[in-house]
């Protein structure tokens, strides 16, 4: 198992990188995520104040120039809580930096989301609304003022493999002009309780311009829960 688990992981990292080599100015968004439930941290594990409720931190690199070129990192620190098997809702503070040319600009925003989620058998389909802040205005859609609406099916393949597929639309917050989508194929394999990695493709397009990115996605998930730790049988 442990060496089918190994061959996987070389596997999805080599097509990734391969492919990515076969796309005119690809670009690659190395993200990572790392979460607790906040009870699992405290003393206080009394009362529903912070039942189902998590801290996360997401730092992301972000590629351009045939992944040779670091256009912008950023680091995400949110709050996640969910009130029920079909709804959640997160609180997320944004620190990045872009490339301006030769150097970088200081880029801040917040984003207050609600997601509903429909598990039907081996599917899990999901809606994402959320809401950006911008502190500084920019052309990024991650880093401006805007309101999102995102759609995605899941599939389990197997225990620990799933292939999702996703869409979303980005609107103006006052007059709600459609203004950019991006639709994304991630394939998702968990390693154990608490790892899971991940690579995928995104195709984006701004409206207003035509202008269009094709960009590979690697990313890698730790979870830390004190439950799911006791599970674990090492032996």
């Amino acid at each position: 198992m442990i060496r089918r688990n190994k061959a996987l992981v070389v596997f999805l990292f080599l097509a990734s990188i391969t492919s990515a080599q076969n796309v005119n100015d690809a670009g690659m968004w190395n993200g990572f995520s790392f979460s607790a439930e906040i009870k699992d941290l405290t003393p206080w594990k009394g009362g529903n104040l912070f039942k189902n409720m998590a801290i996360r931190f997401s730092p992301e690199f972000r590629y351009n120039e045939n992944i040779t070129q670091l256009n912008g990192c950023f680091a995400d620190f949110g709050i996640d809580k969910k009130w029920s098997k079909y709804i959640s809702t997160n609180a997320e503070y944004r620190l990045g930096a872009k490339r301006q040319y030769d150097s970088f600009s200081l880029r801040k925003r917040w984003s207050f989301g609600l997601q509903l989620v429909f598990p039907i058998k081996d599917f899990r389909f999901t809606s994402t609304t959320r809401f950006q802040i911008a502190q500084l205005g920019s052309t990024d859609l991650d880093l401006n003022s805007t309101w999102r609406q995102k759609v995605s099916a899941e599939y389990t393949v197997w225990k620990n493999f799933g292939v999702q597929l996703s869409h979303e639309l980005f609107f103006l917050p006052i007059t709600l002009e459609n203004t950019n989508w991006r639709s994304q194929f991630v394939l998702k394999y968990k390693l154990d309780k608490s790892n899971a990695l991940s690579i995928g493709y995104l195709v984006q397009r701004d409206l207003t311009n035509a202008d269009m990115d094709f960009i590979f996605l690697t990313g890698y998930k730790w979870e830390f829960n004190k439950k799911k730790e006791k599970g674990l049988d090492l032996k």
